[in-house]
Order: structure tokens, then C-alpha cells, then sequence
């Protein structure tokens, strides 16, 4: 098992500060107080892709 993160993340305000956040949460998913103290000041989200104005739309994408 594992848990991907798309390189949308390097687009947020603080890449590196998220990144830990995702670790810290990761490892303690069952522990609903760490991943609120991670999540603090993280910065603004990664920005989302409106999907009307993708050149090729994701379905179309790959072989």
C-alpha cells in the first residue's frame, strides 16, 4: 500500500512544508491530533486544473 503524490504538489505555496505534512500524516493516520498539528500554516493549496480548459482531456491522455 502506498500514497501518491502528483507533482501538483511543487505548484502549492510551500512544496516542502506540504510534503512533510503528507509524511507526518501519512504515518499517523489514526492519530486525528498530529494530522490537525500538521496541517497548520501549510500555505495556500496546490491549485486545481479546470478541466474545461485542458488541451486533451485526462481520458484521452496516454497509449
Amino acid at each position: 500500500d502506498g500514497v501518491f503524490v502528483g507533482s501538483g504538489i511543487f505548484k502549492s505555496s510551500d512544496p516542502e512544508k506540504r510534503a512533510r505534512a503528507i509524511v507526518e500524516a501519512v504515518a499517523h493516520f489514526d492519530e486525528p491530533d498530529v494530522i490537525a498539528e500538521v496541517s497548520k500554516d501549510i500555505g495556500e493549496p496546490m491549485p486545481g486544473l479546470e478541466i474545461k480548459s485542458l488541451e486533451i482531456k485526462l481520458q484521452e491522455r496516454g497509449w
